[in-house]
């Protein structure tokens, strides 16, 4: 009872840090300096621009939210299970999610810390931009490795194999993904010159290819294949109502790891810093953004079924 109380208690706590960031968050929005080429670009008054940024910031809000007490409710059955075979694997599994949830409140807010600044002194602006895309993709990264080394441990552990079409289907939905990604990213840069850095990432493409595009393309190669190895590991699971509730858990898990691929697509191919953005990637983002937060729901609700039957 003891142990469970605790367990409870840190979830409790897990939300409360969530909520913590969403308040430091809507204030930074209304403290920090305004854009003001969108002020006169948009017609906007300080409080019109900081409500409309307080209402397109509300998907991303809800999200963190959600996404701190699903991973905390995973927490909870990866306690219970920490002695069986799979415990481990489980664990690890835990962490990524926690390093993917932590990844949404942490990025936005030092992006939106770098906005201020950028908004402040124009000189940092390009500073703001590099340092937005390196932190992203370097959370992104660390979080998707240890998901993918999780599944790549269940699958192992019950002596899984892939199909021939399978590996085909995930190679070409990579490679689909991977070349559109390069083509629309490279048409920023002057493919003349290698050390050029006037393009919207102000780093040279050779830079660009090495620090950026090949991190995150073995990321979400990484992630693709470890959502894959979670289904593959579900559908060889014994027991009805536990194959039920891991199936839910495990449509979490698929449902965060490629919305995370796609919000990490849309954001990289035009970043800005500083800037109210009212258009298409914002929508994209926003929807992937839900998306990824309704994982985050199915994966807290198949792990309280989980949970439950192992109390039994």
């Amino acid at each position: 009872m003891t142990n469970n109380r605790l367990v409870a208690q840190s979830t409790a706590r897990t939300v409360q840090r969530a909520a913590m960031l969403v308040a430091i968050y809507v204030v930074l929005i209304f403290l920090l300096p305004a854009n003001h080429a969108d002020l006169r670009e948009h017609h906007l008054s300080l409080l019109q621009y900081r409500t409309i940024l307080f209402a397109v910031s509300l998907p991303s809000l809800l999200t963190w939210l959600v996404a701190f007490a699903g991973y905390a409710k995973l927490r909870e059955y990866v306690y219970l299970i920490r002695k069986s075979p799979e415990g481990a694997y489980f664990s690890k599994l835990a962490v990524g999610c926690a390093w993917l949830a932590w990844s949404l409140p942490l990025s936005a807010i030092l992006a939106f810390l770098l906005d201020g600044l950028a908004n402040s002194w124009t000189g940092f602006y390009s500073s703001a931009v590099i340092i937005s895309n390196y932190s992203y993709m370097l959370l992104s990264l660390i979080a998707l490795s240890i998901i993918g080394n999780a599944s790549r441990g269940l699958v192992n552990r019950a002596r899984l194999k892939f199909s021939l079409a399978s590996v085909r289907i995930i190679m070409l939905l990579f490679l689909t993904a991977g070349v559109l990604y390069c083509y629309l990213t490279f048409r920023h840069f002057d493919l003349s010159s290698l050390s050029s850095t006037h393009n919207p990432y102000y780093l040279p493409i050779w830079l660009m290819v090495i620090s950026i595009i090949i991190p995150y393309l073995y990321a979400w190669f990484t992630g693709l294949l470890a959502a894959y190895e979670i289904h593959l590991f579900s559908r060889r699971t014994n027991g009805v109502l536990y194959r039920q509730a891991l199936r839910l858990l495990v449509a979490g898990l698929i449902t965060i790891i490629l919305s995370s691929v796609a919000v990490q697509y849309v954001s990289s191919l035009q970043p800005h810093v500083g800037q109210l953005t009212l258009g298409y990637q914002l929508v994209l983002v926003s929807v992937f953004r839900l998306i990824g937060g309704g994982g985050f729901l199915l994966l807290g609700l198949g792990a309280i079924r989980l949970k439950k039957i192992e109390e039994i």
